[in-house]
């Protein structure tokens, strides 16, 4: 079995040992605010009213939302570039002239640069939504466990396969599926009913141009998910929140019951970095927009550690394989230190990057 599943397997078991009682996607929705992304406006000199009106447009997002804002960005001219800033306009500036702009991942994630595009109103509307985030964050704020967003491969065939493995084991999972006896008391306690368990499934063409942006976010974090031509599939929870890129021989019951399972269970782990996963732009008021709380204790505030995706795929090289293997070793860890009553959690990294440079 690929490591990256074995990790994820291994903190399903974690989540049993040591738990919050609410389940893990109501936790995520309430309380893990989604790490801003990094938007990098290059200039050459004066810029135009409409390109100033663009680059407040951007703006804009830096005050949006739940303190916690979901772009961050900055204005720098070519001639004064320094540092990161220098690194990303020597990568882009051979096939991109100024102004334009860079969008960036969070820094938990990486440095990388995720999409690249000129000062444009286009862009704008490009890089902060598209149908199907807006699609995906309605489904979640509507009471969705998590959206599969299955980004459609080039086999009709391979496609329906991977929607009825989805649509077949989804369907048991919600009937079969009982949250925490804890979890119920309290929520009857405070006069309310358990949340109706549901999944969706929302497929979207690759091809289309207004889900560039959206495809970039995933395929940039691996060669394998950008080479791939069959279906890739992104179970998305709480404030767009990706578990995982799925793919291939992994669109299977097993895993997607692994990803369920990990998903409508306590919460093992308060803090959202400890937890796999990797947040998706989706520039939405997710705090406003929840109508039912199912937290009970006090506001935290948004406490983050480094992640990044699991991505299942090929064999890694003998590097990665050496450091997954050592991550499992941690998380296993962790795992029977909490077994023997231990009070607390050893933080561990879950990177795996697959990505050519």
């Amino acid at each position: 079995m690929n490591m990256g599943w074995k990790i994820l397997l291994v903190l399903v078991v974690a989540t049993k040992a040591l738990a919050c009682d609410t389940p893990v996607f109501r936790y995520a929705i309430e309380r893990w605010e989604a790490d801003p992304y990094r938007l990098m406006v290059f200039t050459d000199g004066e810029l135009t009213d409409t390109q100033k009106e663009v680059v407040e447009g951007f703006k804009k997002y830096e005050n949006y939302g739940y303190q916690q804002p979901p772009l961050l960005v900055t204005q720098t001219d070519v001639s004064a570039v320094t540092n990161l800033s220098k690194t990303v306009w020597s990568n882009i500036s051979s096939n991109r002239a100024a102004p334009a702009v860079a969008l960036l991942y969070p820094r938990e994630i990486d440095d990388a640069v995720v999409w690249v595009d000129d000062l444009t109103t286009n862009a704008l509307n490009r890089i902060v939504m598209s149908p199907a985030r807006l699609e995906t964050a309605n489904r979640l704020l509507g009471g969705d466990a998590a959206v599969w967003v299955m980004f459609l491969g080039d086999d009709p065939e391979e496609n329906q396969r991977a929607r009825e493995a989805l649509d077949e084991t989804l369907r048991k999972i919600e009937a079969d599926t009982t949250y925490n006896e804890d979890f119920l008391e309290k929520v009857a306690n405070e006069g309310g009913e358990a949340p109706e368990l549901k999944f969706s499934v929302l497929e979207v063409d690759r091809k289309d141009p207004r889900e560039a942006v959206f495809k970039a976010i995933y395929s940039n974090l691996s060669t394998d998910a950008a080479e791939n031509t069959g279906p890739v599939i992104l179970p998305i929870f709480g404030q767009g929140r990706a578990v995982i890129i799925m793919m291939k021989e992994f669109v299977e019951e097993e895993y997607i019951e692994s990803i369920a399972e990990f998903l409508t269970g306590p919460c093992s782990c308060e803090v959202k970095g400890l937890n796999p996963g990797f947040d998706v732009l989706i520039p939405v008021d997710w705090i406003e927009g929840i109508t039912e709380e199912y937290v009970f204790d006090a506001a935290l505030p948004p406490l983050t550690s480094p992640s990044a995706a699991l991505i299942p795929g090929p064999e890694a090289d003998d590097e990665t394989e050496n450091t997954e293997s050592r991550l499992f070793i941690v998380v296993l860890g962790v795992v029977l230190f909490v077994v023997l009553g231990s009070v607390g959690i050893t933080s561990w990294f879950m990177v795996r990057k697959n990505k050519q440079r």
